[in-house]
């Protein structure tokens, strides 16, 4: 055998591999894409059942954190009630 012979030889071997290697993991996606989505479901029901079971809690909502503008207003806001506070 020659070296080209061998070194295309070598290359489709490699080849072969990671075409075995790329299946594999493609089949090991899909299972973990349904498991997620199996996750996803079950998390949106727990939801449900918490809401059905809780009518009358408030919706928790995240607050974005206050720019420094807010912040600055927030304390003039502040200050000016706690010298209306003080004689």
């Amino acid at each position: 055998m020659t070296k080209d012979q061998s070194q295309l030889t070598s290359l489709l071997e490699a080849t072969d591999a990671l075409l075995q290697a790329h299946v594999l993991l493609k089949e090991e996606h899909r299972v973990v894409k349904e498991r997620l989505e199996e996750a996803l479901s079950a998390l949106d029901e727990l939801k449900s059942e918490r809401e059905a079971n809780n009518p009358h809690s408030p919706p928790t909502t995240e607050s974005s954190p206050l720019s420094a503008d807010e912040l600055d207003a927030l304390v003039e806001e502040i200050d000016s009630c706690i010298a209306l506070l003080n004689p």
